[in-house]
């Protein structure tokens, strides 16, 4: 815990942090250590101890179509992007700090059999919620018509159809519209 909080300071002096995320950042943390300390972090019975999402592998038609939405809507980094068929585009922290990827990828030549199970959405925190700010910024990408919700979550299709939500920080926690 002392080394996460050297490294969330250095990155606060740095100004890779604003107030704001140091103090919620700080918040989550002690909200953790509080709910359980070194309980929290001990190994589970059985299985594996999970830190968090790593990324979300996300094949489709055009991965260029799917990266140029998600890097203009939602401002994730464009990382590994190989030209051809794929990118990392890169969310939350920094990499080294624990950061997220969504994966978007062409199927390639063999796409993977049908199946009953599925992801049905995925949903992103959006920091500083503001609503009819982000209503605003989807009527400008020309998105209104394919988004819906509001009361601190909203659901848009990406360019494929695919189904997203984001949410705020209290909302994403909630039942869905």
């Amino acid at each position: 815990m002392e080394r996460f909080i050297d490294r969330l300071i250095d990155e606060f002096d740095s100004g890779k942090l604003s107030r704001r995320e140091f103090c919620e950042t700080m918040a989550v943390a002690t909200a953790v250590l509080a709910a359980g300390g070194a309980a929290a972090n001990a190994a589970p019975q059985s299985g594996f101890t999970m830190l968090g999402v790593n990324h979300l592998s996300y094949s489709c038609p055009d991965y260029r179509v799917a990266r140029d939405f998600y890097a203009s809507v939602f401002g994730m980094q464009t990382l590994n992007d190989n030209g051809r068929t794929r990118a990392n585009l890169a969310f939350g922290p920094a990499p080294d700090n624990g950061g997220n990827f969504l994966v978007v990828h062409n199927p390639g030549n063999n796409p993977p059999p049908p199946t009953d199970g599925y992801v049905d959405h995925i949903c992103f925190t959006i920091a500083n919620w503001n609503e009819p700010q982000i209503k605003a910024e989807l009527a400008a990408q020309g998105l209104a018509g394919r988004s819906r919700g509001g009361n601190g979550t909203m659901r848009v299709l990406d360019p494929f159809d695919f189904d997203l939500q984001f949410g705020n920080h209290i909302a994403e926690n909630i039942n869905e519209p």
